[in-house]
C-alpha cells in the first residue's frame, strides 16, 4: 500500500505506543497497577496515570492494553467528558490500523468522529486519522468522501494543519491512480499550507512523501532527504509526546526514518560509505538507547548486511550473531529475509557458496525487502550464489523475473547487479555476444554510479572547505571586533579625561564638531557606496547588451550563411553535376567540373559548420543534453582527444539564451584543450540543482601555466558570463598533471511554460 510509506520506518521498528519511557510490567504487576487506579477517583491526575500506564504495558503486550481500554473507555464516556474520551478512542484507532488492524480501527474511529463533532479541533485530527485509515486500507471510495468532509471542515475552521495534511493524503491516493502531475500540484499545496505554521509536522509529512513519490532520481531523493535532516531538528517533531498528548497527527520519530531512507538511497548508489554512516546514525538512535527493544534484532540483521557491503566482516559476523540470538528459537524460524541475505554474504565471503545459496533461498520465503536498508531483491543475491555452484539452468530462470521491473532501476545497485549476473551466466553459456553486451551494460552503469559518487564526495568536500572558510572569517570578525571595542574603551577614556580637565562649552562645542564631521563621512560613504552600486549594475547592464548583441549577430550571420550562402551552393553544385552527366567521359573540361563540384562541397560543408558553430541548433532541435554530447562526438572523432561527458537533470523547460550560454562555456573549455592541453582524454560534467548550475571541467593534458600573467580572450569571456549569471570560476592545475576548471553557482533563470511552437531546452 501507497500509505505504509507514511509512517515508513517507525511502523516496522516501533510499537504502537512507543516512546521514551523505560518502565515495564509483568502481567500481574500491571493488572494490579491497573486496579488499583481504578478504585481511585477519576481526576485529571489518575487519568494520566491511567494512560501512562496503558501506553507502557503497550510496549511489550498489546492485547493487554486493549484490555485495559475496553474497560476504562465506557467509564470516562459516562462522565461526559469528550477531550479525555477522544484521547482514547484516537490512540485505540491507531494502534490497530499501525498494525494493519483495519476492521477493528473503522468503528473506534467512527465512535471518535460523534464524540468530536461539537468541537471543529477534535473532529480535524478524527477526519485525519479516518482519511489515514482507508489510504492504508485500499478503499478510494471512502477515502473521497472523508477526504472533501474534512476539507470543507477544515477550511471552515481555518484549520489550515489538518488541510495540508488531508492535501499530503489525497496526493498519495492520486498516485495510486497513476496521476502524476495531479500528485506534484497536491504536494506543493500541502507544503504551501504548512509552510506558516509553528508545528511542522505537516511541512514534514508533506516534504518526505513528496521525495519518496514525486522525485524518482535517486540522486535528487538523497539531496531532498540531506535538506529535510534540517528540518527534523525543529522542536515540534524531536519530542515524543506521552498517550494524553497523541491526538494530534505527528510524523514518529523523523530524523531516524530519514537516516533509514539514505540509507536505502547510498545503498542503491552503490556509496557504502555514506550508507555505513548514516546507517550507524540509525543504529545509534534507535538500537543503543534500548539494545533489547523489539526493533533490535531486526535492526542487528540490517547493519550486519551494510558491514558486509562495507567489506566489515567480522563487525557483520558479530551483528549477525546478536540478531540470531534476539530472535531466539532455530535459526529457519526466524521471520526477516534480511537476516538470511547477510548470512549469505558471509558465507560466500567464507567461500562457503552452497549455504549461501541455501541463505538466499530462505529469504525468498520471508516476506519483502522493500522497507529494509537494502532494497535489492533477494533473488539477485540468490542468482549469483548459483552460477557460482554451477545451477546455470536455475540462474536463467531467476533472472527472467527482473525484465520488466528493470528498466526503473536499471542505473542502481539493481540493475548493476543485474547485468553482472547475466555476463557471468552468459559466459558460462559459452554465449559470447550475450556476454560482450552484458558486461558493457554492468560497466556502464558502475562507472555511472561511481561517477556519481565521485562528484557527490567532491561536493561534500567544497561544502566542508566553504564552512571552514565561514568559520575562520567568524573568528577573524570576532578577533576585530574585540580590537575595536579596546579601541573605543580606550578612545573613551581619553575623551572623559578631557571633558574633565576643560571647560563645558568646549566639550560640547568639540562634541558637536566631531559628531557633525562622523556624520558627513557616513553620508560621503553611504552615496560612494551607492554610486559603486549604480556602476557596477550598469556594467552588469552594459555586459549583458553586448552578450546579446553578439548571441544575435551570431545567429544573424548563421541564419544568412544556413538559408542565402548554402541554398546558393546546392544550386551552384547542382548546376555543376548536371553539367557532368551531360559532358561525354572524354571531354577535357570534364576535369575542371569535378574539381569545381569537390570545391564546392568542401565549401558548403565549411559554411554549415561554421553555421552551426555560430548558433547551436542542436539545442533548440534536440534539447542541452543532446548537444553537448554532439560536441563532445565531434572532438571525438579525431582520434586525439576523447571527451567523457555527464550531464545531470535538465530535464525541465529553461530559456534557450540561458542554455547557449552554458554551451559557448563549455564549447570554449573543450577548444582551449584541444587547442593548448596537449591532452588525451577530457571529462564534461554538468549538474543542475534547484536553483543553480555547476560544470566541471577535467583533462590530463599539461597543465595550465602558473607563470601567465593574464588570461586569453576566450577565458576573459567565460569570465565575464559566469559573472553576470552571479557565479564563480576557479582554475587549477592538479598536482598529477591537467587541469581542472570549477564553475559553480551559475544561477538558474526563472522556469516559464512553453508555449506551442517555443524550443524545448
Amino acid at each position: 500500500m501507497v500509505a505504509r510509506l507514511l509512517l515508513a520506518m517507525s511502523l516496522l521498528l516501533f510499537s504502537p505506543w512507543a516512546t521514551a519511557q523505560s518502565d515495564t510490567y509483568t502481567v500481574a504487576q500491571a493488572k494490579a497497577a491497573w486496579n488499583d487506579l481504578q478504585r481511585q477517583p477519576l481526576t485529571e491526575q489518575t487519568f494520566r496515570e491511567s494512560c501512562n500506564l496503558i501506553q507502557a504495558v503497550g510496549q511489550t503486550d498489546l492485547e493487554l492494553a486493549y484490555t485495559f481500554l475496553a474497560e476504562y473507555l465506557p467509564r470516562i464516556q459516562r462522565t461526559g467528558n469528550r477531550q479525555w474520551t477522544h484521547i482514547l478512542l484516537i490512540n485505540w484507532g491507531k494502534a490497530y490500523e499501525s498494525l494493519s488492524h483495519f476492521d477493528k480501527a473503522e468503528p473506534i474511529f467512527r465512535q471518535a468522529r460523534r464524540n468530536a463533532q461539537s468541537n471543529p479541533m477534535l473532529y480535524g485530527q478524527a477526519i485525519v486519522y479516518t482519511a489515514l485509515l482507508y489510504l492504508d486500507w485500499d478503499k478510494p471510495d471512502s477515502l473521497a468522501r472523508y477526504l472533501a468532509l474534512g476539507e470543507d471542515a477544515a477550511r471552515k475552521a481555518n484549520d489550515w494543519e489538518t488541510l495540508s495534511f488531508l492535501r499530503t493524503f489525497r496526493a498519495l491516493s492520486q498516485l495510486q491512480k497513476g496521476k502524476p502531475e495531479a500528485v506534484r500540484r497536491d504536494f506543493d499545496e500541502a507544503i504551501r499550507l504548512a509552510e506558516g505554521l509553528p508545528n511542522k509536522n505537516a511541512l514534514f509529512m508533506a516534504r518526505f512523501n513528496r521525495t519518496v513519490y514525486s522525485l524518482t532520481n535517486p540522486q535528487q531523493q538523497v539531496a531532498s532527504f540531506d535538506s529535510l535532516l534540517t528540518l527534523t531538528d525543529d522542536s515540534t517533531l524531536a519530542h515524543k509526546p506521552r498517550f494524553y498528548e497523541r491526538t494530534t497527527f505527528y510524523f514518529r520519530n523523523p530524523r531516524p526514518t530519514v537516516l533509514y531512507n539514505l540509507v536505502q538511497l547510498n545503498l542503491l548508489l552503490a556509496d557504502y560509505e555514506n550508507a555505513g554512516r548514516f546507517a550507524d546514525m540509525v543504529y545509534d538512535a534507535l538500537v543503543r538507547p534500548n539494545p533489547n527493544g523489539p526493533s533490535a534484532p531486526y535492526l542487528n540483521a540490517e547493519m550486519s548486511f551494510v558491514k558486509s557491503q562495507q567489506g566489515k566482516f567480522q563487525q557483520a559476523r558479530a551483528l549477525l550473531d546478536t540478531s540470531l540470538r534476539q530472535f531466539g528459537g532455530v535459526e529457519t524460524s526466524i521471520p526477516y529475509p534480511t537476516y538470511f541475505i547477510a548470512a549469505g554474504l558471509l558465507a560466500e565471503q567464507a567461500g562457503q557458496y552452497s549455504q549461501a545459496a541455501g541463505y538466499y533461498r530462505q529469504a525468498l520465503t520471508k516476506g519483502q525487502t522493500t522497507a529494509a536498508f537494502s532494497r535489492m531483491p533477494p533473488e539477485l543475491f540468490y542468482v549469483r550464489a548459483l552460477l557460482r555452484t554451477g545451477q546455470f539452468e536455475e540462474a536463467g530462470r531467476v533472472l527472467t523475473r527482473f525484465d520488466k521491473d528493470l528498466a526503473a532501476n536499471r542505473y542502481t545497485t539493481v540493475g548493476m547487479y543485474y547485468f553482472q549476473a547475466l555476463a557471468n551466466l552468459r559466459k558460462a553459456q559459452k554465449n559470447l555476444s550475450g556476454y560482450s553486451a552484458a558486461i558493457d551494460t554492468y560497466h556502464a552503469i558502475r562507472d555511472s554510479l561511481t561517477s556519481l559518487n565521485q562528484y557527490r564526495a567532491m561536493q561534500q568536500i567544497m561544502a566542508q572547505v566553504q564552512l571552514r572558510d565561514k568559520e575562520q572569517q567568524i573568528a577573524r570578525l570576532n578577533a576585530e571586533n574585540e580590537i575595536r571595542t579596546a579601541q573605543i574603551r580606550r578612545e573613551r577614556l581619553l575623551y572623559i579625561v578631557i571633558i574633565s580637565l576643560a571647560f563645558l562649552a568646549i566639550g560640547l562645542l568639540a562634541w558637536s564638531i566631531r559628531t557633525q564631521q562622523v556624520r558627513a563621512r557616513q553620508r560621503e560613504a553611504l552615496q560612494q557606496s551607492r554610486l559603486d552600486q549604480l556602476e557596477q549594475q550598469r556594467q552588469i547592464d552594459l555586459m549583458q547588451r553586448v552578450m546579446e548583441a553578439e548571441e544575435n549577430e551570431r545567429r544573424s550571420i548563421a541564419d544568412q550563411l544556413h538559408n542565402d550562402v548554402n541554398p546558393l551552393l546546392a544550386v551552384a553544385s547542382l548546376n555543376v553535376s548536371s553539367a557532368l552527366e551531360s559532358v561525354l567521359p572524354e571531354t577535357p573540361v570534364i576535369r575542371k567540373l569535378q574539381k569545381a563540384q569537390t570545391v564546392l562541397n568542401t565549401i558548403s560543408g565549411t559554411v554549415r559548420g561554421i553555421s552551426h558553430r555560430l548558433t547551436p541548433h542542436l539545442i533548440e532541435q534536440y534539447g542541452f543534453r543532446r548537444a553537448v554530447e554532439e560536441l563532445a562526438d565531434s572532438v571525438n572523432l579525431s582520434g586525439k582527444v576523447f571527451v567523457h561527458t555527464l550531464v545531470v537533470g535538465f530535464d525541465e523547460p529553461l530559456v534557450t539564451t540561458f542554455l547557449s550560454d552554458l554551451y559557448r562555456i563549455i564549447q570554449e573549455l573543450v577548444h582551449n584543450i584541444i587547442r593548448h592541453a596537449q591532452a588525451t582524454e577530457a571529462s564534461v560534467e554538468i549538474v543542475e540543482h534547484d536553483q543553480y548550475v555547476t560544470i566541471l571541467v577535467e583533462d590530463n593534458g599539461i597543465g595550465i601555466d602558473p607563470a601567465a600573467a593574464t588570461d586569453g580572450q576566450g577565458l576573459q569571456t567565460i569570465r565575464a558570463k559566469v559573472a553576470l549569471r552571479h557565479g564563480q570560476m576557479d582554475i587549477l592545475r592538479k598536482p598529477e598533471g591537467g587541469t581542472l576548471i570549477v564553475i559553480d553557482q551559475l544561477r538558474l533563470p526563472d522556469r516559464t511554460i512553453l508555449t506551442p511552437g517555443q524550443p524545448i531546452s
